[in-house]
């Protein structure tokens, strides 16, 4: 049985390592650890996090990293006094060895650094030290540290999951993961919502996977976003594949309807996407039910994956990969990829039920730690790590003055 996890973060897979990790910090920060049983991923990526945090708070005790000065675009085979600045910085964050510090000239060690540099950082590894680079550098280690203990609160909620198979995709590292037995066992791009829709934070299961699904079109989509391209273009409909429906759910002939004497607060019809390749949701959804009305699923625009921001849907998260994601869960139901690619190419919408449900979490965590015990900072897309920190701080404020501290 396959357990699903939707979430911003990167799961971890229970490393011998991390487990000493887990035994040794979990008392300091209020975690109590089971004698009965390992620890959980999750109580393994907190213990690793903790771990990641001590190490900053050393590096901010020893006044923490350079600041690389702002200026031009720093490129390899560039020589001059900020390269030899960046690899400071860059030996203080770990992601260069001492032995690569030489000189002023942006030669390969270092250039391999700042790529390694960006991918912790949710950057496009280019080596190039442009400005969200130099953004991204010149963070400050006590900035970051305000990040780790975030998302260890952030993470709290979670210590008493202990599920062996799921999925989780990190919101703002834009990435889902599959965990199967204890190991992640597959990774994939996703498009979450923009900030205006952002993707919400749930818990719930992953019941259902249709196959050539109809996309019923939100209301606001439709009167805001569609309204003014049907006006534009009588033929909008046939060449999208949407039909019309009246409040009665009459089907309408599009061709009858005056589209220009509506408006976004004038809209009383409902509009449904058939079946097909330009279908919004794609070739299929993935039925996780929330009070938001959110899925996983597919989509045609498939070029968007390439994007380092992947912050740019309604809230739904877009799956690269929904054709080996649903081979992947459906295997324990006994469906293979050919069974999944025959329905598909039936073009007919059908559904399959999953006979064990899989529990789902969309997670927001702007810090995480890898496998390896690398630990990865992500862009707080949603602008939401400031507040949390606020209310941390505030309620150990009062803590302390409860207790005359």
């Amino acid at each position: 049985m396959i357990r699903l996890i939707v979430s911003s973060a990167v799961v971890i897979a229970f490393l011998p390592l991390q487990a000493v990790v887990l035994a040794q910090n979990v008392a300091d920060e209020g975690v109590q650890a089971s004698a009965q049983r390992a620890p959980s991923l999750f109580q393994v990526e907190l213990a690793a996090l903790q771990a990641e945090l001590r190490r900053y708070r050393s590096l901010a005790a020893l006044d923490g990293w350079p600041q690389v000065p702002k200026g031009p675009t720093i490129r390899p085979g560039d020589s001059g006094p900020r390269s030899a600045v960046l690899a400071q910085r860059l030996a203080a964050s770990g992601d260069l060895k001492r032995a690569g510090l030489a000189a002023s000239y942006y030669h390969e060690t270092l250039q391999s650094a700042v790529r390694r540099f960006q991918i912790r950082h949710g950057l496009e590894p280019d080596a190039l030290v442009g400005r969200a680079t130099l953004r991204a550098l010149n963070v400050s280690v006590e900035n970051r540290i305000d990040q780790i203990r975030g998302n260890l609160e952030r993470m709290r909620p979670y210590l008493d999951i202990a599920v062996e198979d799921y999925v989780m995709v990190n919101i703002p590292a834009f990435k889902a993961t599959l965990i199967k037995g204890g190991q992640k066992a597959w990774t994939t791009k996703v498009i979450i919502g923009e900030e205006e829709d952002p993707t919400p934070e749930i818990r719930s299961e992953l019941k259902t996977i249709v196959f050539n699904p109809t996309w019923s079109v939100p209301y606001s989509i439709a009167s805001e976003e569609m309204l003014p391209r049907i006006v534009q273009d009588p033929d909008y409909f046939n060449n999208n594949g949407y039909q019309v429906y009246d409040r009665n759910g009459t089907l309408v002939d599009p061709a009858d309807v005056d589209w220009s004497a509506y408006s976004e607060n004038n809209f009383p019809f409902s509009l449904v996407q058939r079946p097909g390749p330009a279908n919004q949701l794609g070739r299929i959804k993935f039925m996780v039910p929330n009070p938001y009305s959110i899925c996983m699923h597919d989509t045609p625009a498939r070029s968007l994956f390439a994007n380092v921001n992947r912050a740019l849907s309604h809230g739904c998260v877009r799956i690269d990969d929904p054709l080996r994601f649903a081979e992947l869960v459906l295997e324990s139901e006994g469906m293979t990829r050919e069974d999944i690619e025959s329905k598909i190419d039936s073009g007919e919408t059908t559904s399959v039920k999953l006979e064990d449900p899989l529990p789902v979490y969309i997670v927001y965590w702007t810090a995480a730690v890898d496998e390896s015990g690398k630990i990865y900072f992500y862009n707080d897309i949603y602008n939401r790590d400031t507040s949390l920190l606020e209310r941390i701080d505030n309620k150990a404020r009062k803590e302390n003055e409860e207790t005359g501290v």
